[in-house]
């Protein structure tokens, strides 16, 4: 920014272009280059070049700019600024215009007008008034001493500032020379220009210089302290260790920091091995520095060692009617795994160094697997944390980071057992199957160390750098699919599946668990409220669509919430009826799963197993006339469709046994569909329904409408076992099926579910004859 001293040019007239200027106060006789990008600014400005002194106005805005495009209005101006004139133009490519201008005077402003499309204003000339030469003497000469002063302390605003101004005697030049070097905000460079008094305006000037010198008075003195206070500790260091090696002489050390991990490394249950190398440790730090970051690490480091629980343990409670209790208060069936753990305390009652189980319930979302890790820390006494690791691809949140990266901190199960303080808890891993992979290793593979009963004894987490013992803790693992566990983690688990519950089982959680949760949640515990079997059924069938029950429980929360509100809105409980569920849930959100109470040609009904239990498939076949194509539809994965060829196969070469002519092979269309065709379908377990609509479809025979079947066939006609035998009994039973054929090989699968097969006739078959016997009626 440069500064001249020209004479003020006359005959300025009444109206004048303006240009906003933002961020910058312009003088007279500043010369300032400016930016314009607003067409009506640039329009005035061509305006003002046409005129003989190409005068415009320049007013500071009140607000400050945020960016190029920033716009003002009107009122974010100053009412007082600088007439200037037009030195030079350039136009830039985006459509706006650079300009030099130079100030000249002082002017008011009476009117704004936008009118023509123009900014503009009307304005009458500032005169200064009249000052003594005396006055102005006796300020420059303030200025000049102050100036002279701040030069002498080092406090130049430049290096040349202190001659150029003890050279300069003009008043209007020293103070266009200074305001030039004075960094200002626009308040207080508009609140300058505003001044008409001459004699005041360099007291102003003079004010904002002592400002300065007292802001460097103040840097200089904050410098000479820090330096003072850096001197300060170097001495306090030195004469401290001065003072330590006087003590040690003497015998009167005191019991300091490194002293006191000493006695706490005596009276941790550790290995020798490990307390060699943690004494190692004390020592670096006692020979470190205190204030560097080495010692800040070590400091670190000994604190999480001497705080794990080493040799810690809870007493385990060995009464089994207990734990039974416990286990049944929380959870609702899931014998299976409640049984596993009596046999546990039962080994911890005649062997106190018994094994602890390494357990993986896996099972559909909502069947209580998590919450079942709990209840088994309660039934025992032990204490409990949960680490999940879903998500998880850093090998390092297993093993812990190494010391020598800043923010070093040990793995989960470390800071696990050091938050729980015991060395015998119940870890909860939860989601062992959305484990991730990527260039920071593989969090799996680091898993195999500490679920192996013969590793985990001594876990090495790199943090800590010493082994530590896993072996006395639980592990229970949680999973919704064993498919994305690895093979050699899952040998090292005793695996126990949490399947889908019946609707049995939902009834009695609702009224044992969820009903008395969500009361207790929506402040309905003193009230009366009438959950009937009727009604959680109507929940369950028309609401939910689920293998747990976690939407059976949101479902029912809400219901409470409802009522809560009615309760508060009309003063009385509502009954639960049918109409009230409708109102309070809206309408119903799934349908009743129905059949075909008639026997047809071609339509079969399949079992299948889903995410949300078991459900009913019908497999159609129809024949047309064609060339022999197999035509398959309903959105079928690649080994559904490969079971329905072979079906097609085994059709085609038992031929003769079911009175079907080869020409229906060659001159006739088999088209097979599956139903809810937006629904991907995969599996081999209809292999054996698509026979029979196959050769229902041939032969013309219907199909006995009252049977459900499932199971693989083979290409010699063998039926194969399938899994999810629970939940395709359960969606028979629920849609009034009486009969059920189910592969002999998958006897074993009911064992343990007597109350489950009431009213309901399994046929277990080996033979696809064994089915098509029964189901194909005569034509």
């Amino acid at each position: 920014m440069k500064r001249v001293t020209k004479s003020v040019h006359e005959g300025i007239p009444n109206t004048l272009p303006v240009i906003p200027t933002m961020d910058v106060v312009v003088f007279p006789n500043m010369i300032v280059p400016l930016l314009v990008l607003d067409t009506k600014i640039i329009r005035g400005i061509n305006q003002a070049l046409e005129t003989e002194h190409k005068h415009i106005l320049l007013l500071a805005s009140k607000k400050q700019a945020t960016s190029l495009h920033s716009t003002i209005g009107t009122k974010d101006l100053y009412t007082s600024g600088t007439v200037a004139s037009i030195m030079r133009l350039i136009k830039i490519p985006d459509g706006g215009v650079k300009i030099l201008v130079q100030g000249h005077s002082k002017v008011s402003v009476q009117a704004m007008s936008t009118e023509n499309d123009l900014l503009t204003a009307q304005v009458t000339p500032i005169k200064p008034m009249t000052v003594s030469n005396a006055d102005i003497a006796t300020q420059i000469k303030n200025i000049k001493h102050i100036v002279e002063k701040m030069s002498l302390n080092g406090k130049g605003l430049s290096p040349d500032f202190h001659a150029i101004i003890a050279k300069m005697h003009d008043a209007e030049k020293i103070a266009d020379f200074i305001l030039s070097h004075l960094n200002l905000s626009v308040e207080k460079a508009q609140a300058l220009l505003e001044i008409d008094n001459f004699c005041d305006f360099l007291n102003e000037i003079y004010m904002h210089l002592s400002k300065e010198c007292d802001i460097s008075d103040m840097q200089e003195r904050i410098k000479n302290q820090a330096r003072d206070s850096m001197n300060q500790s170097q001495k306090e260091f030195y004469l401290r260790e001065q003072l330590k090696a006087i003590k040690k002489e003497l015998g009167e050390e005191d019991h300091d920091e490194v002293e006191q991990f000493r006695t706490k490394l005596t009276e941790l249950a550790m290995s020798a091995e490990s307390k060699a190398e943690v004494l190692r440790q004390i020592n670096r730090l006692e020979k470190t520095s205190p204030d560097s970051m080495e010692a800040t690490v070590l400091r670190n480091y000994l604190e999480c060692v001497t705080t794990l629980p080493w040799g810690k343990e809870t007493t385990d409670n060995l009464d089994l009617t207990h734990a039974r209790e416990i286990l049944d208060a929380d959870h609702y069936g899931m014998d299976e795994i409640k049984e596993r753990i009596l046999d546990f305390i039962s080994i911890k009652i005649l062997k106190k160094d018994g094994y602890a189980p390494i357990l993986c319930l896996y099972g559909p979302p909502g069947t209580g697997k998590t919450s079942l890790g709990v209840s088994i820390a309660r039934s025992l006494g032990r204490e409990h944390f949960r680490v999940s690791l879903g998500g998880v691809k850093d090998e390092a949140e297993i093993r812990g980071h190494r010391r020598t990266y800043v923010g070093a901190m040990p793995g989960r199960f470390i800071q696990g057992l050091r938050k729980a303080q015991s060395h015998n808890p119940v870890i909860i891993i939860d989601e062992l199957d959305k484990i991730g992979v990527d260039f920071r290793g593989d969090p799996s593979a680091a898993m195999l160390e500490v679920l192996d009963s013969q590793q985990n004894k001594t876990f090495h987490d790199n943090y800590l750098g010493i082994p530590f013992d896993l072996s006395k803790c639980i592990f229970i693992a949680t999973a919704n699919s064993l498919e994305t566990i690895s093979e050699p983690l899952r040998d090292r688990m005793e695996i126990i599946e949490l399947s889908s519950y019946t609707f049995e089982e939902k009834i009695q959680i609702a009224q044992r668990h969820l009903i008395h949760k969500a009361q207790r949640e929506t402040g309905l515990s003193e009230y009366d409220l009438q959950f009937t079997d009727d009604i959680i059924m109507s929940l369950i069938n028309d609401y939910t669509r689920e293998a747990g029950v976690r939407e059976l429980e949101r479902i029912i929360k809400k219901l409470c919430s409802k009522v809560t509100r009615a309760i508060v809105q009309n003063g009385q409980v509502p009954q639960f009826t049918a109409n009230i569920l409708e109102r309070y849930l809206g309408p119903r959100r799934f349908s009743q799963e129905g059949r075909d109470k008639n026997n047809q040609i071609g339509i079969c009904n399949a079992l299948a197993w889903t995410s949300v239990g078991g459900q009913i498939l019908k497999i159609e076949a129809v024949v047309m006339p064609g060339k022999g194509k197999l035509l398959l539809t309903g959105q079928l994965g690649a080994v559904m469709r490969e079971s329905a060829q072979a079906a097609m196969s085994y059709a085609r070469s038992h031929a003769q046994e079911f009175s079907i002519e080869q020409k229906m092979f060659t001159n006739y269309d088999l088209h097979i569909h599956v139903p809810a065709g937006g629904i991907p379908k995969d599996g081999p377990s209809a292999g054996i329904t698509m026979l029979t609509s196959i050769l229902s479809a041939l032969t013309q025979r219907p199909v006995n409408a009252n049977c459900a079947m499932t199971g693989e066939l083979n290409l010699r006609g063998n039926i194969m076992p399938i899994g999810g035998i629970k939940e395709k009994i359960l969606a028979a039973k629920r849609n009034g099926f009486q009969n059920v054929f189910l592969p002999e090989k998958n006897k074993h699968d009911v064992a343990g579910l007597e109350k489950l097969l009431e009213g309901i006739n399994l046929i277990w078959v080996e033979h696809a004859n064994d089915v098509l016997n029964h189901v194909l009626l005569p034509a």
